[in-house]
């Protein structure tokens, strides 16, 4: 029964992306979008932006322009469907050492999984501050579950790649809104890597993060636990998002401006 509902709903998100997202967006592939860049390449502040896990930069389009009009530079590479953690550490870090070359001050941001690459990556890139959106460093279901569910996903599957079960595109709520095409189906080992990420955001935060460190949490967040998050990082500053009902998705949310700026009060 399980292995038939799973059958189903990728039936079901393999049409969907065929007929209907194809047709909306295009039929660019999520893992091969590429990141960008705004804002003045002398600008005094420089700001890294990490997205998601299976997301892409658009995600951070919204926020990354709103900065840019702020007077600052704003860098959002790509991390790989296709990577694993090593690599997702090697592009924050590289971006923020380029960054420095230009820029007096240089902060690296994060969403989600990108919060957790951010926070790993800090010891050795040493970024001015550090600005965690929903960082990923517990799982709201615990470790343990999230890595069971995972191994009975991939048991039930027996291929290489395993479903996200995202919708085909994501859309920014609120004022401006974007719809961008996003990952679904990617490889096991990039969906272990990412729970292994987690765990090295973890290692982070117990060695101290070596910047200042500002976290931005929603009240329902379903996919990360709050409260690991700030037994974690005790010293963070902590900022909860103007609306409980954004949930994980900060980035796209309808608030997103209010959640903007209040990180950077």
């Amino acid at each position: 029964m399980l292995v038939w509902l799973i059958g189903c709903y990728a039936a079901a998100q393999a049409l969907w992306a065929a007929v209907v997202e194809t047709a909306r967006l295009g039929d660019r592939r999520a893992d091969r979008v590429r990141g960008f860049a705004l804002g003045p390449r002398d600008a005094a502040r420089c700001a890294v932006l990490l997205h998601g896990f299976a997301d892409t930069p658009e995600a951070w389009r919204r926020e990354a322009a709103a900065l840019a009009a702020r007077g600052w530079r704003v860098i959002v590479p790509a991390l790989s469907h296709r990577a694993t953690e090593r690599t997702w550490l090697c592009v924050a870090g590289a971006w923020v050492r380029r960054a420095r070359r230009r820029h007096a001050r240089v902060e690296l941001w994060g969403h989600s999984m990108g919060g957790a690459v951010a926070l790993a990556a800090a010891a050795e890139a040493r970024p001015d501050a550090l600005v965690l959106w929903a960082p990923f460093v517990e799982p709201w279901l615990g470790r343990r579950r999230v890595a069971a569910l995972h191994a009975a996903h991939r048991l039930c599957l027996l291929w290489p790649r395993t479903f996200t079960f995202f919708p085909a595109a994501r859309e920014g709520r609120g004022p401006e809104p974007t719809a961008y095409r996003v990952g679904r189906v990617i490889p096991v080992r990039t969906f272990a890597a990412m729970l292994r990420m987690g765990d090295r955001a973890r290692q982070a935060a117990r060695e101290g993060p070596p910047c200042p460190v500002t976290v931005l949490l929603s009240r329902r967040d379903t996919v990360v636990d709050n409260a690991a998050t700030l037994r974690a990082l005790p010293g963070a500053r902590v900022r909860w998002a103007a609306d409980a009902r954004s949930g994980h998705a900060l980035t796209n949310a309808a608030d997103w401006r209010e959640n903007l700026a209040a990180v950077l009060q």
